[in-house]
Formats: structure tokens, sequence, C-alpha cells
């Protein structure tokens, strides 16, 4: 019996770690080769390798590896790549055979690793039974489905690719019982899983390796789906991300939102959800949301993303939005519900321009997302359309490898660095712009999305008909006309850091000193040092307010209101007299009521309904958990 491995090591879980995902992926592929007689006869599996453990660690427990199967992400593909060479140079004879998203599709693993055997291209179930199973009887690797390897006389073997089948034929690796021995040896990890409803995407944006993968999307029964919700309430797994590309596509999307709901209120697990949303069927996106929402169950709410919001860059990625007014009536649909939305754009993808950028966000700002949106930088997948040669080419796309930073999490589990490739200039977005819309996300996001100056920008808006993305570009360049601020230091340090991850400087470790060694992500770092200091910020900013001309008695009450509304440590109430009804008149911006402020006197009343008594439970709580909401101002307003 040969011994065989599979290694699907987790984003950050090292031993001793309090949280960690269960290796869905390598456990569906034991699942589905352990159908095999032939399998069964010939190969014992040992064990799933998923802590980022030292590798000596590691090779000091193996036995004669026969098989070692990497699954290889963007977050783990470096550290597989020094095990896989350590198993190799201990057991010479070992099969090392690498899949997953982060093999590109052609040989240049194995051009550059010498140490691997085998890739494996697409999807995995069958390949990897078949490839078991030639090994196991001596048969010729070229009868393999969609696998490279080297040839005997020095070249390189790409099999036949296969059409994806029913997922009905492939077992679960939840019911099948390949992490029950997993869960009782680890009674310290509280465990992590994905649920896979479907498979597959009918987009093809360029930016995502779906697109070449040009699958259909294949539905598992609803049975075993089920199954494997009851199974995480008996393991009492905590969260759940689904791996859906877009859950509420289908009907019974419905269906299962409500297994999961009835899971949690029955046993109390799985206690969140994290899904990817459909584009394209937004009443059973709402419908789904608000259940969850009833009990608490995704903190996120509705993922209503953009990528971005020109038509010349929706056309180069092959990606359509809905009508922007459609997204409005939608936004303001969510809001009045108090539904939890979230939106995301993406930098540097071909054709974006700085204006084109900044103009994006503040188009967000005007439908209505003026509290959660995110910006990501445009990642080169291997196997996406923009990761090919003749794509980079045609738009000029430069790009930089960068470590992997990883915020809010024991960064010491990346002794071995790992990389995403991103693009940090195209033929329409130089260099120098892309370190200027990244600063102008941060400070937009700061100021607006944790709001700490969303009054001032909703007032001007449409009082004085100044753009969002106008104010907050104007403060880029308040910071750069006055550098002695202690603004325009904070400014000037991510600027420098920005300059840095352009040019493929290795990536700094952002702190807040009074949160102790929480590395932080460049906005929050942002957010906790301006409120540690809030009198000072207001201060420093208000001559640029002042710039607008904004009446005295509006512009105090607006300060006033800004200043207080905001939640920071051991501030559990405030009151303040105003003569302007300034929450009413933001609470109905948010609903898409636009209203001309109106004179009103009165004292307001601002509670915390959940106060944090120290930094580093804010920055917990308040600055990473709440900025998925909206967290930053007090709750409980009301006049006296």
């Amino acid at each position: 019996m040969k011994n065989v491995y599979f290694v699907q090591v987790d984003v950050s879980a090292t031993l001793g770690t309090q949280n960690a995902y269960l290796p869905y992926t390598a456990g569906v592929l034991a699942a589905s080769a352990w159908t095999s007689e032939i399998v069964k006869e010939h190969y014992t599996f040992r064990e799933f390798i998923f802590l980022r453990e030292d590798v000596d660690r590691v090779i000091g427990r193996m036995e004669s590896p026969c098989i070692a199967a990497f699954c290889n992400y963007c977050w783990n593909t470096e550290y597989n790549k020094l095990l896989a060479s350590r198993i190799k140079e201990k057991w010479p004879d070992c099969v090392i055979v690498f899949g997953g998203h982060n093999v590109p599709n052609d040989f240049s693993f194995l051009e550059t690793c010498p140490y691997i055997d085998i890739l494996c291209h697409g999807e995995g179930e069958d390949t990897i039974r078949q490839l078991m199973e030639a090994f196991a009887l001596d048969s010729p690797l070229d009868q393999v489905e969609n696998i490279s390897f080297r040839s005997r006389n020095g070249g390189y073997v790409r099999t036949a690719s296969s059409c994806p089948k029913s997922l009905s034929l492939y077992p679960s690796p939840y019911l099948g019982g390949w992490f029950d021995n997993m869960v009782a040896e680890h009674p310290e990890i509280t465990f992590n899983a994905i649920l896979e409803t479907s498979r597959g995407c009918p987009n093809k944006c360029a930016y995502c390796d779906w697109g070449l993968l040009r699958s259909k999307v294949r539905l598992f029964p609803l049975e075993r789906i089920r199954d494997e919700i009851r199974w995480f309430s008996d393991h009492k797994v905590a969260f759940v991300w689904g791996a859906d590309a877009n859950f509420g596509m289908f009907p019974r999307d419905l269906e299962i939102a409500r297994m999961l709901a009835d899971a949690k209120k029955t046993t109390g697990y799985p206690e969140r959800m994290r899904m990817n949303y459909a584009k394209n069927n937004f009443e059973n996106v709402f419908a789904i949301v608000k259940l969850f929402k009833e009990c608490d169950f995704d903190r996120i709410g509705a993922t209503l993303s953009f990528q971005s919001l020109s038509p010349v860059v929706l056309e180069n990625i092959g990606r359509t939005n809905a009508d922007i007014a459609f997204y409005k009536n939608l936004l303001t649909k969510y809001n009045s519900e108090k539904m939890k939305t979230y939106s995301e754009l993406i930098l540097g993808l071909p054709g974006e321009t700085y204006e084109s950028f900044i103009q994006g966000i503040g188009k967000l700002f005007e439908i209505g997302q003026h509290f959660v949106f995110e910006v990501y930088g445009c990642i080169i997948l291997p196997n996406a359309h923009l990761g090919q040669k003749e794509t980079i080419e045609k738009f000029g796309i430069q790009t930089v490898r960068n470590e992997i930073i990883r915020p809010h999490f024991d960064n010491t589990a990346f002794d071995v660095p790992e990389y995403n490739v991103i693009v940090t200039a195209t033929d329409s977005m130089p260099r120098e712009m892309w370190v200027r819309s990244t600063a102008f996300y941060y400070l937009a996001k700061t100021f607006h999305g944790n709001g700490l100056l969303r009054a001032f920008a909703i007032y001007l808006h449409y009082h004085q008909n100044v753009p969002y993305e106008s104010f907050y570009d104007g403060i880029l360049d308040y910071c750069e006309e006055f550098p002695d601020l202690h603004l325009s230091q904070f400014y000037f340090e991510l600027k420098k850091h920005f300059e840095e991850q352009s040019l493929g400087v290795n990536n700094r470790k952002l702190q807040f000193p009074p949160t102790g060694e929480v590395v932080w992500d460049d906005h929050e770092y942002l957010v906790l040092h301006l409120l540690y200091d809030l009198d000072r910020f207001y201060e420093e900013i208000g001559p640029y307010l002042k710039r607008f001309a904004i009446p005295d008695d509006v512009f105090d009450d607006l300060l006033r209101y800004q200043r207080n509304i905001l939640r920071v440590p051991n501030d559990p109430e405030r009151t303040v007299d105003l003569h302007y009804d300034v929450h009413g008149f933001l609470t109905d911006v948010y609903v898409n009521n636009v209203h001309p402020l109106q004179p009103k006197t009165h004292t307001l009343v601002m509670r915390d309904s959940d106060v944090q008594h120290d930094w580093p439970s804010f920055g917990k709580y308040v600055i990473w958990y709440g900025r998925m909401g909206w967290a930053s101002y007090k709750d409980d307003v009301r006049e006296q």
C-alpha cells in the first residue's frame, strides 16, 4: 500500500491557531479518488496537510510518500513549492502533483520547478482518480485527461481536455467522513468550511479565471447540500464561505438560504455565512439577504459590484453592468430596509484613467453607496484573459510582484512569503496616476466610508453641486500644499507606501501602537490615527472646508454633528445643540430622498449601543468587523 498526502494549506492558520478552514478542495479530490477500487487496493490515505506549519515539522512526520498532491492558490503556492522540493529531496521517487487556480495553463511550472512531476489543469476530481490508477497499474500517463508532464525525450506532454461532468457523480468530503478525524483531533480549532452548491459562471470577465474555463453552470443535488449543512451544524462549523460564483441566480437558492437560516436558528451553527451573490437576479438576492439579516447571518449583505463604471473599461474586460438608475433604485430599497450592501471596484483595469476611476467612486456615493465599498488592486491571475500575453501587450499592462501582507492576522505564518502579481500601470493609467488613484481611494474610504467628512461631502454635493470626487481629490492637493500638517504626514507616509508597492518593493506592515502588534490595512491605519486625535484632525481640515464658503451657522452644525456622532472608545453618549436638522437631512439622503437642509433648533442625543472600552477592542469590532456595515457612527440617535 502506497502512502498518499494531500496538501491544501490554509490562508494563514498555523500551529496553535484558533480558526482554520477545512481543506475542501483536497477533500473533494480524495473523496473522488477513493471511489475507485484500484485506488482503494493500492493506496493508503495518510493526511491532509492544512496548517501552515514549519516545513521541517511536516517532513518529520511523513512516511515514505508515494504521491503528494498540492492545491495551489495565490496564498500558498510558495509554501507548496518549498514543501514539494523538500519532499522530492528526501524521497526522490515520490510523485509531486500540482493543481489549482494558481497553476498556469502551460508548462511554465514544469520548466522552473524540476521537483514537480505532474500539472493538473481545470477541475480535478476525475483527473486525480485517473492519475492514481495509472501509477498503480503502470499505465501510460498520456491516457490521463487534463495533465501536463515531462516526456522521456526531454520535452513536455499536454493530454486531452475533458468536458466537466455532472456534479452528482462526485461524493462530498463532508458526508464521506473525510474531515471527521481532523475535527476530532483538533478540539482547539474552530473550523470554517466551504459550501459549493453550484460550479461554473456564465460571465466571461477578463480579470477572472472562470473566463478561460468556459464551463457551464452545474448544480449539486439539493439533498447533498441539505446534508452538508446538517454536517456543519453537527460539527459546530463557525463560518461558511459560499464558493458559488452567483448565489441567488437560481430559484432553488432561496430554498438553500432557508436551510442555512433554519440550521442557525435551531442549532446556532453555522454562525456566519458569506456569499458571492448573482448579478442578474436581484429579487432573489434581495429575499436571501433579507432572510440572512433576520438571523444575523451575513455581516456584509448584498454584493452590488461594479468593478468599473467606465463604459470603455467594461467593454475591454467583457463585462456588462445594469443601468446605473437601476442600481440607485436597488440601493434605495436596501437602505430603506436597513439591509447592508457592499460594492467593489478594481483599480488597474485596461482603459481606466485617473479621472474615470475617481468619477466612478463619486458615482457610487451619488447613487447611495455611502457606507461599504472596496477597491481591489487588479491581480493578474495566470488563467484569466488579462494574464495572457496578447492581452498584456494590447493594453500596455505593467505589473509588479508584491508580497502578500494580510491585515489582522499573524503574519509570522508567512515566513515563506507569498506573492500577488498586480497591475500598476496601463496605457491609460501611468504608474504615477496609479499611485494617486490608490491614495484617493484610501482617503475617500476614510473620510466617506468611515464617515469622518461624510456630512460635509453630502451637504456640498446637494447644496453647492460639488462632485464627491472633486471634494476628496481636493484633500490630496491640500495635503500636498501643506505638508507639515499631522494629516499630511500620514498622507505622505501612505503615498510613499503606494509608490513602493508600484515598484515592487515589499509591503510594509502598518501598525497602530495602542492596538499592539496587529497589522492594519492602509485605510484602517489612517482612520485609527485620526480618531485617536480627532480634535487635531478637524482643526487641520477646517481651513480646507472653509474654502467652500459654507454659511457659518451651517458649518458649525455640520462640524458639531460630524465630530460627535463618530464612535471612539469609551464614548457612550454625546449631546449636541443644533440649529439645522443635519441628522434628518443625512438620513433621508441615505435612502435617496433628497431635500434641502432645514432649519430646526433642537438637541440631539447620540448614543453608542455597543461601547468598546479600549483601542484593541475598538480596532477589532468597529474598524475591522464594523467596516462591513454602518458601525462608524453612534447608532442610537434621537431628539431630546
